[in-house]
C-alpha cells in the first residue's frame, strides 16, 4: 500500500508540475468571468414564466441574451488562444501581453471567414463557427506554439533593441515586432498548406482528428468515473485533486459551452458528462462528497472529538470547502475511510448518469454556480431537479458513511475513555 501510494503521490505530483497543464488549467480559470456571463445569458433566456417570457418579447430582449451568450461562451475559444498566450509567456518572465496578443493574431490568420455579397457591396465575416468550443483546442495548441516560439525569439534576442535613453514601454513596445512577424508568416504558411489539403483550413484538422475523439473519450461515463477515482486517490494520499482535473478539464469545459450554445439556440442539450455537471452531482461538499460524513459527526457523533470536528466542519461543508474535513479528521491517508472517500462520488456520477439517460434527470444546460454556492448546485445546472437529486445525494453519502464513521467513533470513543481514566 505505501509503495502504491508513494507511486501515485509522485505521478499526480508530475501532473501537477507540468508546464503545460499548469498553464492550460490558470488560463481556462482565469475565463470564469465570460463563462458565467454566458450563463447568465442563458438562464434569463430560459426562466420559464408566462409573464416573464412574454415581457421578454415586448421589450426584444431576446437579442439582448443571446448577445451575452455570443459574446462570451461561443467565443471560448478565442479567448482561451488570448489566455493560453498570455500565461505561458507569463510563466517564462516574459512580457504576457505581447503573447497574448500575438496568439490571438495567430488564432484569427487561421479561422476561415466568409464573405457575403458581391463587388462594392461584399462584407467579411468572421463567423461564430470555430470561435467558441469547437474552437477550444485550436486556440489552446496555436497559443502554446505561438507563446513558445515568442518566448525562443525575446531569449536568443531576435528583437528590435533601441537605445538604454527610449523610455521602458516604449522600448517594451518595439520587442514584439519581430517575433510577432515572425509568428504571423509561421500562421499564415500552415494555413496556405493545410488549404491545399481536403480538411480546408486548421480548425478543421485539430477538431477532426484530436478534439472531437477526446470529447467521446472524455464525455463517456466510464472516463467521468475513472477520472473521479483518481482525483479522489490523490486527495487521500494528500496530493491536491487538480492535478487529474486539469488534464480532462478542457474536454468537459467544452462540453459546458456547447450545451449553453444549443440551449441559447432553442435547442436541446446532448452532453451529459461536463464540468459543472461533474461537479454538480459528484463532489456534494466537496471532495470525497463528505457531506454525509459532516452530518454523522454532528448528529450521531459519541466522542468528543468528532462532535467538536462536526460543529467545526458544518458551515464550511455547506459552502463546499472541505478541506477541514479532508485534513482535520483527516481522510487523508486514513484506511478506515478510504473506501467511502475514494469511491463515493464516482458512484454519485453512475448513479447520476443512469437516471439521466432513462429521463429521471434532464440533462445539465451547461451552466455552473460558484462552488461555494449553499447545498444545492443542482438547482443551476439541472433545475428544481437537479436540486432535488442533490438532497437524495447528501442522503446516500449519510447511508455509505455511516458504517465507516462508527467504526471511527467507537476508536475515538475507546481512546478518549482510556484518557480519562
Amino acid at each position: 500500500m505505501d509503495k502504491f501510494i508513494e507511486k501515485l503521490s509522485t505521478v499526480a505530483s508530475k501532473l501537477a508540475n507540468n508546464k503545460i497543464i499548469k498553464v492550460v488549467s490558470s488560463s481556462l480559470m482565469a475565463l470564469m468571468p465570460a463563462l458565467m456571463i454566458g450563463s447568465v445569458g442563458s438562464i434569463l433566456q430560459q426562466i420559464p414564466f408566462a409573464w416573464y417570457t412574454d415581457l421578454v418579447a415586448k421589450l426584444n430582449l431576446g437579442p439582448v441574451f443571446q448577445g451575452m451568450v455570443n459574446v462570451s461562451t461561443n467565443m471560448l475559444g478565442l479567448f482561451t488562444a488570448f489566455s493560453v498566450g498570455y500565461h505561458y509567456a507569463q510563466g517564462e518572465k516574459k512580457d504576457g501581453f505581447t503573447s497574448g496578443i500575438l496568439s490571438l493574431i495567430a488564432f484569427l490568420l487561421i479561422t476561415p471567414m466568409e464573405t457575403v455579397g458581391e463587388g462594392w457591396f461584399a462584407t467579411t465575416n468572421l463567423p461564430l463557427t470555430w470561435l467558441g468550443s469547437t474552437g477550444l483546442f485550436t486556440g489552446m495548441i496555436v497559443a502554446l506554439v505561438s507563446a513558445k516560439l515568442y518566448c525562443y525569439l525575446v531569449d536568443h534576442n531576435i528583437t528590435i533593441k533601441l537605445p538604454d535613453s527610449v523610455p521602458p514601454f516604449i522600448s517594451k513596445s518595439f520587442t514584439g515586432i519581430i517575433p510577432g512577424i515572425l509568428v504571423s508568416l509561421l500562421w499564415v504558411i500552415v494555413n496556405i498548406l493545410i488549404s491545399l489539403t481536403p480538411f480546408g483550413n486548421l480548425h478543421s484538422v485539430i477538431y477532426g482528428l484530436i478534439a472531437a475523439p477526446l470529447q467521446n473519450l472524455g464525455g463517456s461515463v466510464w472516463a467521468a468515473v475513472i477520472a473521479q477515482t483518481l482525483t479522489g486517490l490523490c486527495w487521500f494520499c494528500g496530493v491536491h485533486g487538480m492535478a487529474v482535473a486539469m488534464v480532462i478539464a478542457p474536454i468537459w469545459m467544452a462540453a459546458d459551452a456547447a450545451n449553453v450554445s444549443a440551449i441559447s439556440a432553442g435547442m436541446a442539450p446532448t452532453n451529459i458528462i461536463t464540468n459543472n455537471w461533474i461537479q454538480t452531482v459528484g463532489n456534494i461538499g466537496g471532495a470525497g462528497a463528505t457531506y454525509g460524513l459532516v452530518i454523522l459527526m454532528l448528529l450521531a457523533a459519541k466522542s468528543k472529538r468528532y462532535k467538536d470536528m462536526g460543529k467545526l466542519a458544518i458551515v464550511p461543508t455547506i459552502f463546499s470547502v472541505n478541506e477541514p474535513v479532508t485534513y482535520g479528521v483527516p481522510c487523508m491517508l486514513n484506511p478506515i475511510l478510504a473506501i467511502p472517500y475514494i469511491f463515493l462520488p464516482p458512484l454519485l456520477i453512475a448513479l447520476s448518469y443512469i437516471l439521466v439517460t432513462i429521463g429521471i434527470l434532464p440533462v445539465g444546460n451547461g451552466i455552473g454556480a460558484p462552488a461555494s454556492i449553499p447545498v444545492l448546485m443542482g438547482f443551476f445546472n439541472m433545475g428544481w431537479r437537479g436540486a432535488l437529486w442533490n438532497i437524495v445525494e447528501i442522503l446516500i453519502s449519510v447511508v455509505v458513511y455511516f458504517p465507516f464513521f462508527k467504526a471511527l467513533d467507537n476508536q475515538a470513543v475507546k481512546e478518549e475513555s482510556g484518557e480519562a481514566e
